[in-house]
């Protein structure tokens, strides 16, 4: 099979009838020179043979899955081709998104990779635009497009949206700056700065965008947009508690070496502010033992922030 300039890589769990609509989206694309690489995260509602049947897969692949029940499929992989274009199938066992998608990434063999969660979709532009792009800017590696949300077909505001371009690392600290679904970025980007955190049931996101800002320019194209069906809503009365996680990925991010000592500064002072607020949903919660964790934890960034702004000053 001919190697594609780039892999969309398509992450799904019990998904069936919008992931279907998700790639019928990539399939919509002005720009033809992709593969589309399925991480199924062990889906047990007839997603493969739904796929299969869909996308013209072999008939003997669609003859196997047709005579098993949805919920005792094997993890496999299948290759094959559609419209002249290579679709790898990887079915796997259940164990979350970030997994999913990081088996894509492994699988994906593309100079360029590209996501589209299994209910977003794309403007038929998107490929055009952002390879037109970065092949127009040789030293950007990383674009990203902007994001309507929708629920139930009517449309809804996000209270976080990040329309600035270049280095926007003080940006992604503080949220989250983009869906997987609005950025394209080269490969060698994954080999700098490492895939998905497995270990991070939430905000997998959030950690590898900390990684990617700190190290990469990501400029914001405007024209076609990603339309967001899979968000979570905001202001949700347990979002406080995602914070944990955030806080998690700028520990890492602070003892990894990697970072200058501006932005060490940046990620303590975050660190600061994530852990007062797990302090007092905590304390709402009257979890005192966990509220006294991060309360130790934002004492003990509190010094690395006067420590690291005595350091920058002085310099």
């Amino acid at each position: 099979m001919v190697m594609a300039r780039v892999s969309v890589v398509v992450p799904t769990y019990n998904r069936r009838e919008s992931v279907i609509e998700a790639i019928d989206s990539i399939r919509d694309q002005t720009f033809r020179d992709y593969e589309i690489v399925i991480a199924d995260d062990g889906s047990t509602d007839g997603t493969p043979l739904a796929l299969f049947e869909h996308l013209g897969a072999q008939p003997e692949a669609i003859g196997v899955l047709s005579r098993m029940s949805p919920n005792s499929v094997k993890p496999f992989s299948h290759a094959f081709l559609h419209e002249d274009r290579t679709i790898q199938y990887h079915y796997g066992i259940n164990r979350g998104l970030s997994t999913a998608r990081n088996r894509g990434i492994r699988s994906s063999r593309g100079e360029y990779v590209a996501f589209i969660e299994s209910e977003d979709l794309w403007d038929e532009a998107h490929l055009k635009t952002t390879i037109d792009f970065l092949d127009e800017q040789n030293d950007t590696k990383v674009c990203r497009v902007g994001e309507r949300y929708m629920r139930d077909g009517k449309p809804r505001t996000r209270r976080h949206t990040c329309t600035n371009s270049g280095w926007i690392f003080d940006v992604a600290l503080e949220a989250s700056p983009m869906s997987t679904s609005a950025v394209v970025l080269h490969r060698s980007c994954f080999r700098a700065c490492g895939s998905f955190d497995e270990n991070l049931p939430a905000c997998d996101e959030y950690d590898l965008w900390i990684r990617i800002a700190s190290r990469y320019p990501i400029q914001f194209l405007k024209g076609p947009v990603v339309t967001r069906r899979s968000g979570r809503p905001d202001g949700s009365s347990r979002a406080w508690s995602w914070e944990r996680f955030r806080v998690y990925a700028l520990e890492k991010a602070f003892q990894g070496g990697s970072l200058a000592p501006e932005q060490r500064f940046l990620v303590a002072q975050e660190i600061v502010q994530k852990c007062e607020r797990l302090v007092d949903g905590f304390r709402r919660q009257k979890s005192e033992e966990r509220s006294n964790f991060y309360e130790r934890k934002r004492r003990r960034f509190a010094q690395e922030v006067r420590k690291l702004r005595c350091s920058t000053v002085a310099v």
